[in-house]
């Protein structure tokens, strides 16, 4: 009777403990540095079209504390500070459980992206237009540059607007089309109407770059008329 007694109270106690004991996955979803990182990861790799060239890479990220998020479905949103990602100094970090926010919170994030970008080969003045042997490239992290090239096609035959030294990095601001027409130049006026051409000649009374309207004087008639630059010492104008 003793036995059969004891055995009873250890099967109510097991059926006790099965009965108020909660599975791992109902305590909640911890989330600590190593899931952090890995969600960030991921959102760089999504956003991979919006980043420049380069291995974009997570320097540092100030995240120490792991959190623990209620029972339920899980998703997150990532909202850089700079639309830009790449200059981003802080990433705000929103959990949502069954779509209720549960943790909100921003980190300060240092990113890196490693590319060979232009830099002059040798010191260059102002209004240079540049060769492919004016350029070199070095790889640099882009976090810290604004505009580099990343192909001399970006930069050949270009003008610069400002001097540069040796190593200085060649950002695409720097450089500008070349004017195709100087003021006081004779110029080639192409004049059309439907199928119809004709070519004239006059006197640019501006500087321009192609595409640009500019005033040209025609020498037959001396009036001064609006025309666009098409290519080098020649205009066109519609009638």
């Amino acid at each position: 009777m003793k036995t059969l007694l004891t055995t009873l109270i250890v099967c109510l106690a097991l059926l006790g403990a099965g009965a108020f004991a909660q599975p791992a996955a109902a305590k909640g979803t911890l989330i600590g540095p190593a899931q952090m990182r890995a969600l960030l990861e991921d959102y760089l790799e999504d956003k991979r079209a919006f980043l420049p060239q380069g291995e974009v890479r997570i320097q540092s990220f100030d995240v120490r504390d792991a959190f623990t998020l209620p029972p339920g479905r899980v998703t997150h949103e990532i909202i850089p500070s700079d639309p830009q990602i790449l200059t981003s100094r802080r990433f705000t970090f929103i959990f949502y459980v069954d779509g209720r926010i549960q943790h909100n919170q921003s980190y300060r994030v240092q990113l890196e992206a490693i590319a060979p970008v232009a830099v002059a080969a040798v010191d260059l003045s102002r209004g240079v237009m540049l060769t492919e042997r004016d350029i070199n490239f070095v790889e640099m992290d882009l976090a810290r540059l604004r505009n580099p090239a990343f192909s001399a096609e970006d930069l050949v035959g270009k003008v610069l607007r400002r001097s540069m030294r040796l190593g200085d990095v060649l950002d695409r601001s720097f450089v500008e089309e070349p004017s195709l027409v100087r003021r006081g130049e004779v110029v080639t006026i192409i004049a059309r109407r439907g199928a119809l051409e004709l070519n004239a000649t006059g006197v640019a009374r501006d500087e321009g770059k192609l595409g640009d309207t500019i005033r040209i004087r025609n020498s037959a008639s001396q009036k001064e008329i609006l025309c666009q630059v098409v290519a080098p010492a020649t205009v066109r104008v519609e009638f």
